[in-house]
């Protein structure tokens, strides 16, 4: 959906975060030979980070002062230089204890989003740089400088803001290398997901996630692992997610299906997020991210796994009363 490949900057500007913040006097434009590089060095992170957002107010969306500042610049009411300053402010006054460190912002053209070149701003928070060795040849006399700088992986935290001309709006891509870091989407930026595909595959497969371990007390541990299976079969084989279909393919028995109906409703309220789709696009990025969490194995103490890809009626669990203990039989043709 998101294409940065042709991407370029054009304006550049670096503030530093402090007690005392110390704005930059004015940004720099950027020569068209560095302009592509310069795009794809503080693009390429974030790029990769999953979901998409929008801006978001409790009380009314107009009040979100950083959108506010992005509009007015995309717009032409403010400059680069009066939009960066805006936003240094709002984020001093976002949270107290924010690590100090250099706070980039740049302007891009040619970001495709929906196929359509957009304009686009990105916000970049630096804590800290690497050293490295600069070296160069004059005279046949090798020269080494110190210096510190910036990679890719040195962008601790990011946003990459895109306007939508067509609908006047705009949509991010955000990343932030601890997880649990709240003032950098909350506070500061103040977001929420956009309810896209993406959003909608996350949330169904993690509620059939949960619901498989946790939806029927008296499932057996091979029955959680065969639903676990069946619902990512289902996801992995469709293009569309269909709940009917869902219940009949995967969930099988009305016992089943209404405890599944029952328990979505306490997923969304308990997780506070917007109703589950009825039908819906399966997003292939954000089944592939959400499959690795499905685990289709059975631990045994501490001396066995068994590994369950299917065939649920090759497997059967019982209780032997002279050892006195738990046992599973498998039935297959052969072993490697």
């Amino acid at each position: 959906m998101i294409e940065i490949s042709g991407a370029v900057a054009h304006k550049f500007i670096s503030h530093y975060h402090a007690s005392e913040c110390i704005m930059a006097s004015m940004p720099v434009d950027i020569e068209v030979t560095m302009a592509h590089e310069v795009a794809q060095i503080l693009l390429s992170r974030i790029i990769v980070s999953q979901g998409e957002f929008i801006f978001w107010h409790e009380v009314n969306i107009e009040l979100n002062p950083i959108r506010k500042l992005l509009l007015d610049y995309f717009f032409g009411g403010i400059n680069f230089h009066e939009m960066t300053v805006g936003i240094m402010r709002v984020l001093a006054a976002s949270e107290k204890n924010i690590s100090e460190g250099e706070v980039y912002m740049a302007a891009f053209n040619q970001v495709i989003y929906n196929q359509k070149s957009c304009q686009a701003v990105g916000i970049f928070k630096i804590d800290g740089k690497q050293p490295f060795i600069q070296s160069s040849l004059m005279d046949d006399q090798l020269a080494l400088t110190l210096t510190k700088g910036i990679g890719i992986k040195d962008l601790n935290k990011g946003a990459l803001i895109i306007l939508d001309s067509d609908k006047n709006e705009m949509i991010l891509k955000v990343f932030q290398n601890h997880p649990d870091v709240k003032y950098w989407r909350h506070q500061f930026l103040m977001i929420r997901p956009l309810e896209n595909e993406f959003y909608q595959t996350k949330n169904a497969m993690n509620l059939c996630k949960d619901f498989a371990l946790k939806g029927l007390e008296d499932m057996t541990k091979v029955d959680q692992v065969n639903l676990l299976n069946r619902s990512v079969d289902y996801f992995s084989e469709k293009r569309l997610f269909d709940q009917s279909e869902f219940e009949e393919e995967v969930l099988a028995s009305t016992e089943v299906k209404v405890a599944f109906l029952s328990y979505k409703g306490d997923f969304e309220e308990k997780h506070q997020i917007e109703a589950i789709s009825e039908q819906f696009e399966i997003s292939k990025p954000a089944f592939n991210a959400a499959k690795k969490y499905f685990k289709s194995v059975i631990k045994l103490d501490r001396n066995f796994h068994v590994y369950v890809h299917g065939q649920r009626q090759e497997i059967e669990r019982g209780y032997d009363e002279v050892r006195g203990k738990n046992y599973y039989k498998l039935y297959f043709d052969q072993e490697s």
